[in-house]
Order: C-alpha cells, then sequence, then structure tokens
C-alpha cells in the first residue's frame, strides 16, 4: 500500500449519499462523526452483535449449570475469559476500521504461497460448529418447551431453524429485531432484579474470583465456560465483517475510491471513529460480563442449595424457577419470552455470521466464484447445510446442556490459532500511516498472552478429560 498521508475525512451517515461533492463531483468530502451519546448509540452495531453471540448458551445455559453444580468455584473463569479474549475482538473490529477491509483478507494473506491453509481452517471450523447451532438451538427450544410442552423438544428445534432460515432469506428482520432486543432488555432487568432480590453479601461470592482448579468432574463444565465466555473466539471475523457492512471508517473511503471519486477526510476522522468503535466494544463488553457473572450468582444461590440443575427439556423449566421462586408465577411468561428471544438473537446472528465466513472463505479460495449470485449460493448453500446437519444432531442428541457443552469445548480448541491470526493480520499488514493505528506494546502482550492463556487451557481441559 502506498504511504502517502490519511487524507482528511468526515464522518457520513452510511445510509446517505456524500455529503459535499466538489467540481465534476468526483470529490467528494468526509466529515469525522460526532463523539456524543446519540453518536455512540448510533455507531453501536457489530459489538452488541458479538455481544449478542455470547448471552444466549453461555450466559442462559452454562451459568446457571455452573453455579447449579459447583456453587461460586467456577465463577472466576467468566472475568478472566473476557480479559484474555478481549483482544481478540478489539483487533478484528481495529483492523476493519483502519484497513477498511474485512480481516479475513488479512488471514488470507498469511496463507498466501502456503495452501490457503487459515481459509480451509475457516471452512472447516465453519462445518464443525454444527454442534454449536444444534445445541442453541435446543436451548431455545427447551425455553419454547416450557411454554408448550405438548410439542416435542426436536419439532421445535427444527421448526426454530426453519423459521431462521426463512426470515433471513426473506430480509424482513426489522421487526424481529426490534421484538428482540426489546424482549432481552425485559430479560436482562428481570434477572438483575432476582440477583439484587437475592443478592448473597459481596465477600461470599467475591473470594472467588481468584483461580483454582477444576472441581472433581467439571472437566467439560471448565472447558465449555472457556470456550463460550464472553463468546467464540470465531466471532472476531463475523464482527469484522459486520463492521465492513456498517460501512464506518476506512471501510467508507474505500468503497467510495473504487467508485472512482478522490475522497477528502477531515483532520479527526479516523480518531473519532476510533472512539465510537471503542465504546461499543467495551460497553458492549462490560454489560455482557455483568449479566454472565449475575446469572451464575443466581443460579448458585438459587438452584445449588435444592440440588437442582438444569438439563434435558427440562432445562426451561429449571431456568425459569429462578425467577418465579422470587417474583412468583405471573413472572414465567416474560422469562420465558425473554430468555427464548436471547437464545434466538444468538441462533440468528450465528446463521448469518458464519455464512457469512464460508462464503468469504469460499470465494477466496475460487476467485472465479466471486459473483453476486454465486455468493448467494454459498451463503444460502451453507444454512441449509446447517439445518440439514443441525436436524440429525438435534434428533441424535436431544440434550441442550450436553450438546452445547460438546460445541463451546470444541470451540476452546479451535481459538488460540484464530486469535494468532487476528494477532499476525495486524502485525503483518498495518503500513504506513496505519501503523499509527496498531495496538501499544502493553496491548500486544496482552493479546499474545490471551493466545497463550487459551492454548494452555485447551490442554489442561484434554488432561481432565482424558488422563486426570
Amino acid at each position: 500500500m502506498a504511504t502517502s498521508p490519511l487524507p482528511e475525512i468526515p464522518e457520513t451517515n452510511l445510509r446517505q449519499a456524500p455529503r459535499q461533492a466538489e467540481d465534476d463531483h468526483k470529490t467528494i468530502r468526509l466529515e469525522a462523526p460526532g463523539t456524543g451519546v446519540r453518536d455512540t448509540w448510533r455507531a453501536m452495531g457489530p459489538g452488541i452483535a458479538a455481544a449478542m453471540t455470547g448471552i444466549g448458551a453461555s450466559h442462559i445455559m452454562h451459568a446457571p449449570t455452573a453455579g447449579a453444580q459447583y456453587g461460586y468455584a467456577l465463577l472466576w473463569i467468566i472475568p478472566f475469559a473476557y480479559f484474555f479474549k478481549y483482544c481478540a475482538f478489539e483487533f478484528a473490529h481495529r483492523y476493519t476500521m483502519v484497513r477498511g477491509e474485512s480481516i479475513m483478507e488479512g488471514y488470507e494473506r498469511i496463507g498466501k504461497g502456503r495452501g490457503n491453509w487459515p481459509l480451509w481452517y475457516l471452512l472447516f471450523q465453519s462445518l464443525a460448529n454444527t454442534f454449536g447451532i444444534a445445541g442453541r438451538t435446543l436451548g431455545c427450544a427447551a425455553l419454547l418447551w416450557a411454554a408448550f410442552p405438548i410439542v416435542p423438544l426436536e419439532v421445535l428445534a427444527v421448526g426454530i431453524l426453519v423459521v431462521t432460515i426463512a426470515i433471513i432469506w426473506l430480509g424482513r428482520y426489522a421487526a424481529v429485531e426490534m421484538f428482540v432486543k426489546i424482549a432481552i432488555v425485559v430479560f436482562a432487568v428481570a434477572a438483575l432484579t432476582a440477583f439484587l432480590l437475592q443478592m448473597p453479601p459481596p465477600g461470599e461470592y467475591l473470594s472467588n474470583l481468584a483461580p483454582v482448579a477444576a472441581p472433581a468432574g467439571a472437566a467439560m463444565l471448565f472447558g465449555a465456560m472457556w470456550g463460550y465466555f464472553p463468546t467464540t473466539v470465531e466471532v472476531a471475523p463475523m464482527q469484522s465483517n459486520w463492521a465492513v457492512d456498517k460501512r464506518t471508517g476506512m471501510v467508507e473511503v474505500k468503497r467510495l475510491k473504487a467508485q472512482g471519486y478522490d475522497v477528502i477526510v477531515a483532520p479527526n476522522y479516523m480518531k473519532n471513529y476510533m472512539t465510537l468503535f471503542r465504546r461499543d466494544m467495551n460497553i458492549s463488553y462490560i454489560i455482557s460480563m455483568i449479566t454472565g457473572m449475575t446469572f451464575l450468582i443466581i443460579g448458585a444461590v438459587v438452584l445449588n442449595p435444592i440440588g437442582l440443575v438444569p438439563k434435558g427439556a427440562e432445562m426451561g423449566l429449571t431456568i425459569a424457577s429462578i425467577y418465579t421462586e422470587t417474583f412468583g408465577a405471573w413472572v414465567f411468561p416474560v422469562i420465558i419470552a425473554g430468555a427464548t428471544a436471547a437464545l434466538f438473537s444468538t441462533v440468528f446472528t450465528y446463521f448469518d455470521g458464519q455464512a457469512r465466513i464460508f462464503e468469504e472463505s469460499c470465494v477466496r479460495l475460487r476467485r472465479a466464484w466471486d459473483t453476486p449470485k454465486m455468493r448467494m449460493y454459498l451463503y444460502r448453500g451453507f444454512q441449509i447445510i446447517w439445518l440439514v446437519s443441525g436436524t440429525a444432531v438435534i434428533f441424535g442428541m436431544p440434550e441442550p446442556i450436553v450438546v452445547v457443552q460438546i460445541a463451546s469445548v470444541m470451540a476452546l480448541f479451535f481459538s488460540p490459532l484464530l486469535f494468532w491470526l487476528t494477532i499476525q493480520s495486524l502485525k503483518n499488514d498495518f503500513t504506513g500511516w496505519e501503523r499509527e493505528y496498531l495496538p501499544n506494546k502493553a496491548m500486544m502482550a496482552w493479546a499474545w498472552s490471551g493466545v497463550t492463556a487459551l492454548a494452555a487451557i485447551s490442554a489442561y481441559v484434554l488432561y481432565l478429560q482424558f488422563l486426570a
């Protein structure tokens, strides 16, 4: 890339026409975005989408299960998982903001001349994630089954897969998205209120934030929590792809240049966009972490003393009992609707995000396929594969908690290499003025500590499961 200085850039609302055209209409000036509260709200998106993939299986299934089975013993995993994985998501989003392209471009360059192995790795990971989508769908179905027990769990789960594909293909998910957001807010408020009403003395759970060995028999759940909190690392390239769609930062500059425009950008263009992107990341991340810890603590307070552990089709009833014990039976439909919406949003987001990774990997491996029509076939074809294979898992292993734990541990094993690819992309691809936006040395050390920790934890889980 040329090392010419970054042109002046102002923020453009990317759903509107460029604000100023000069001379022959081939010069466009982009103004820097504002950084106030309303600007922050409008800019939020990729970070929230990434958080939504976590506020589902990890929060609603793993956290209450951990609290019910082991009290506060596994609570420490949640803040440590958020700490070690933070840079994976931050770096992927940063890459897109500065380079103006998906981080999958960086993965491709790493594999150039080496058989394009990162793209094959992503293809394999996408197909292996069938267990993940099946587990999330079963969890969503278990919550619906709590309200409608006359319909078999497996039928409800397959119905959720079909409805998800139908909504995506029809492109009519704006109303669904609004319902999901409202339901999740209600659910989160109910969860927080239940926590406040039954909150144990802080010393009772804060003393469990120091790392300890996994309790006996907890190898799968231990690994599952590391795999799914705050979410899976493969969400990093998904988040990058969503940031491309939002067309902020250098993404919009590249788009306009590709159309033949000379682009002038305001001096604070990148600085302000970086501020907004960090807020999107950090606000979503903090809310997600606090919510996850809250779910585990509530499970430890309500379920652990009576020995009730979420499992099977009754999972939804068990989780709902946490709140009916606090508020009474009237809250049951509120909790079921909110939790179902949270898990459905995870299913929906993964169906879109993972299909995009599959599509992007395929068109990079075979450039002749890089046409709108072929991209559509790849995107939808992958979703059909997930529908068929997910249905097979659902009928073969109709145990939501078990399937999600298997998928979560697999996600843990995939995470170190995906994290490494993300770090290398920044190190290799940022040139000229872009290097100003490289993470500093402390953040790079933080990122490498995350890769090392995830690799060590993967080895530890294998040891516990097969050798201990």
